[in-house]
């Protein structure tokens, strides 16, 4: 004779209470997830804009150099620096190689250091101040009031020898050193970093 089995009143499976609580710890794991991943992408879009800003900067910073370490005397005659002060420099230099010195001039405004440029023209040539052009040449950078965007040495420089003091005679420049702060977003890490580039100009050295 067959036997019935009888049948556990309980139901197999899981309560409404104990769906909701595994749905809500899933929604919490996801929205860790998310966050992290909005976090790592955060960050490694703000580490990309340093890379590229650092490299820009390095960039910017070599042809600087190469116009400084060529500059010689004007197209009308006049000595190679105009002007030499620790947030403006004033020099003439061949920049696009066409025999002509243009006037360069780069100077420190805000967060930005800008470079000038006129190129001589006319016949006779002149320099018409209302011909510069402006370009940002770096930006971001960290200034203050006590803020020294360049140093002058003279023919006497080693390497660890003090700058030039003011006020300066531009005759016994040399050698001149820009050195700043700059950054993408200086609320966040990493830390500003530091520039600095020590340049000889050629034509003087022997002066």
């Amino acid at each position: 004779m067959l036997r019935h089995c009888k049948h556990n009143s309980r139901r197999a499976g899981f309560s409404l209470m104990e769906i909701l609580i595994v749905v809500a710890l899933f929604l919490s794991v996801l929205i860790v997830v998310v966050s992290l991943r909005g976090n790592i992408a955060t960050l490694d879009q703000l580490v990309g804009q340093k890379l590229q800003s650092r490299g820009d900067i390095e960039q910017a910073l070599q042809i600087m150099a190469t116009e400084i370490r060529s500059a010689g005397p004007s197209s009308l005659g006049s000595y190679p620096i105009e002007l030499a002060s620790s947030t403006q420099f004033v020099f003439y230099s061949d920049i696009d190689k066409d025999g002509l010195y243009e006037r360069v001039r780069y100077f420190l405004s805000s967060t930005t250091i800008i470079k000038g440029v006129i190129r001589p023209i006319g016949n006779p040539l002149s320099y018409a101040s209302s011909s510069e052009i402006f370009t940002d040449a770096f930006t971001n950078i960290i200034s203050g009031s006590s803020t020294v965007l360049f140093r002058y040495f003279d023919a006497n420089y080693t390497g660890t020898s003090s700058p030039l003091s003011y006020p300066l005679n531009t005759a016994a420049v040399r050698m001149v050193n820009v050195s700043f702060l700059a950054d993408v977003n200086a609320s966040t890490s990493p830390k500003p970093e530091y520039f600095t580039e020590t340049v000889s100009i050629r034509n003087l050295r022997t002066n």
